[in-house]
């Protein structure tokens, strides 16, 4: 079965697994314990849905969809969230002062902010895989598809074959600084005197 990319075809597949609509889809998940609206689902199926979806939402249409909770995270973009952290909590937490409270809050604050940025940062790092095709400069006279018209930038994309086959410039037109005589060698040169090197006594 193909894995639902976006909460869009995530709504998709439940509608079609039960062949049902929106609100009798609500029903089916509230009377599993789920709060979900007949009208957040239909908002969400059509890409009108402007809000972040709870992840009570999430899970409704990923139970309606017949999928576990890291794929319908997943298809919402999301991580899927683990157990309450308040059930993890060794016994006598309850009973901890209130500045011995506020400490375990703000550091969870500070964890919570930090792991959300490390997933952006992840996230564009994957937007940014996908590789720029190859720009390169033409005349306004060059016929290849793709090509600007003169009154265009004159920058044209090549893919595939057509950039491989680019003509590489001579070495000396790639030459950052490329040499160029002094009056000196000039005037040898024209003379017909060869220049003694200066430092050649010194070897």
């Amino acid at each position: 079965m193909k894995q639902p990319q976006t909460l869009i075809e995530l709504a998709d597949m439940a509608a079609m697994r039960h062949q049902a609509s929106g609100r009798r889809l609500a029903e089916m998940a509230q009377k599993e314990g789920f709060a979900l609206a007949s009208t957040t689902f239909n908002h969400i199926r059509a890409g009108r849905y402007k809000s972040t979806p709870t992840d009570e939402t999430i899970r409704a249409i990923g139970w309606l969809a017949g999928v576990g909770d890291e794929v319908a995270f997943a298809a919402a973009g999301r991580k899927a969230p683990g157990l309450p952290l308040a059930d993890e909590l060794p016994p006598g937490a309850d009973r901890l002062s209130p500045k011995a409270r506020k400490t375990i809050i703000d550091l969870t604050r500070v964890l919570i902010e930090y792991e959300s940025d490390i997933d952006h940062a992840q996230e564009q790092h994957t937007n940014h895989d996908t590789p720029t095709p190859l720009r390169a400069v033409a005349s306004p006279s060059d016929p290849r598809s793709g090509q600007k018209t003169p009154a265009d930038s004159g920058v044209i994309e090549l893919h595939g074959e057509e950039a491989r086959n680019i003509p590489v410039p001579p070495r000396e037109q790639l030459a950052a600084h490329p040499k160029v005589k002094t009056k000196r060698e000039q005037l040898a040169e024209e003379t017909g005197e060869i220049e003694e090197d200066p430092e050649a006594d010194n070897w």
